[in-house]
């Protein structure tokens, strides 16, 4: 089996629960949406009403096409073996979703039997019940009307319900209050307590500005709150 590569590292994780921890991460090409707004994609501007753009569009959008052996280099088999999580991330990886469990199939047989995986996804897909199996962490990130998506695109409820009742944190990008207001609005079905509110910004510069609107939102509201730890460390959007 096969999977669309577009970069693999080891790092830290830098987002949600689990940031801080150790982490390999697997990238793979493709996404069913275009955050920052159709158009983004060539001219770097933002388009549709859109407040951020997605900071790994040039990366997810070149892939190659990998077996499972070709994948890792040895740092991150190491890292594995040694208790490092693997993210498995997009792009929207759920599209790539039989190949995605063949290779969480092959980690653990490979490099650890107990191997913690966290899939990162957008949530318009519902996963498979042998895929709900394989993984210990859903990193689900609703998009909101500040992605630039139509909303038939980006909203579905029966794939976020279905994740609800996982291991899920739903993680929301907020930029203003009125961003906060469309959750309540939109994802009061979902379970409050996995709600993770995180800051807008692809440098040092904009994650800053949205910082502080995010953490009175979090206070206010009693709802966790995540910087974008590889933003605040390397001042870079991927690849750390």
């Amino acid at each position: 089996m096969k999977l669309s590569i577009s970069e693999v590292f080891y790092s830290i994780q830098g987002e949600g629960k689990t940031s801080g921890v150790p982490a390999v991460f697997v990238r793979l090409g493709g996404c069913n949406l275009m955050c920052g707004g159709m158009g983004t994609q060539f001219d770097n501007e933002l388009h549709n009403g859109a407040s951020w753009r997605c900071d790994t569009i040039e990366v997810w959008m070149k892939a190659k096409s990998k077996s499972y052996d070709e994948i890792l280099p040895e740092d991150c088999q190491k890292a594995l073996r040694m208790g490092a999580h693997l993210v498995i991330t997009g792009g929207e990886p759920l599209i790539q979703s039989s190949g995605v469990e063949g290779f969480i199939k092959y980690c653990r047989e490979q490099f650890n039997q107990n191997l913690f995986v966290e899939i990162e996804t957008n949530g318009t897909i519902t996963p498979s019940n042998e895929l709900t199996e394989l993984v210990s962490l859903w990193n689900c990130s609703p998009k909101l009307y500040n992605s630039g998506n139509d909303k038939a695109l980006r909203f579905n409820m029966a794939a976020l319900e279905h994740l609800d009742k996982l291991n899920t944190q739903f993680k929301f990008v907020i930029t203003t209050i009125d961003d906060f207001e469309e959750v309540k609005m939109d994802f009061g079905f979902l379970t409050k307590s996995k709600f993770v509110l995180m800051p807008s910004g692809e440098n040092q510069e904009l994650l800053a500005q949205s910082k502080q609107v995010v953490v009175e939102l979090c206070k206010e509201y009693y709802i966790n709150f995540t910087s974008r730890l590889h933003i605040d460390i390397w001042n870079k959007k991927t690849g750390v």
